[in-house]
């Protein structure tokens, strides 16, 4: 993970090129851009990729499901699944991660997703960026999902600090990743993310 925002040169110009395939992802008149949808397999823009990640990594007892594409009644959807478990950890999650160079989100108002979840159970979004050096720190925000299809817009403003000194406010021009997570609660998780995104 690099330390500081890539902003000159060779870097520069495929930031460009990036952000150029990212507004050809939906018609221009749009205000929302897609940074992963599922109509037959998992996909995800350019300079992004998917992970699967429980609190194993850090000594927990949670399970998480091989995140896999299925078929729900309302259409193809990344499966997030498994049991949480919060003794010792308490958290699954599918990760949308850089590859590389950091994400200036400050052209856009928040993140936009289209899910549904089984009833019980607590999922939040989680964001990272330069300011999170520690395996532990992030900025969450809990969503409100409910059983029916239905898109969700966060905006930044919703995010608070988790896990780092002095509460720093998100600063968007940094993002290095974008996560749905179950957490916090013991229970069986099952939840269908059919799209994920940067609305303005």
């Amino acid at each position: 993970m690099t330390e500081h925002l890539m902003v000159q040169g060779e870097k520069n110009m495929k930031n460009i090129w990036i952000f150029m395939l990212m507004l050809l992802a939906v018609p221009a008149s749009a205000d929302t851009v897609l940074l992963a949808d599922f109509p037959n397999r998992l996909f995800e823009l350019p300079g992004w990729r998917w992970q699967g990640l429980a609190d194993t990594v850090m000594g927990g007892r949670s399970t998480l499901e091989s995140p896999r594409i299925v078929m729900t009644d309302h259409g193809p959807a990344l499966r997030l699944a498994g049991q949480v478990v919060t003794r010792g950890g308490g958290f699954i999650q599918v990760r949308l991660q850089r590859e590389s160079e950091y994400f200036d989100g400050s052209g856009f108002s928040g993140i936009e997703v289209e899910l549904d979840a089984a009833e019980g159970g607590r999922y939040y979004l989680f964001v990272r960026t330069a300011d999170n050096r520690l395996p532990w720190s992030y900025y969450s925000a809990l969503l409100d999902v409910s059983e029916t299809r239905e898109t969700i817009r966060v905006p930044w403003s919703s995010f608070s600090s988790r896990g780092s000194w002095g509460g720093r406010s998100l600063r968007m021009e940094s993002i290095s990743s974008i996560a749905v997570v179950a957490a916090e609660e013991d229970f069986q998780a099952e939840l269908n993310l059919y799209q994920l995104g940067l609305y303005r």
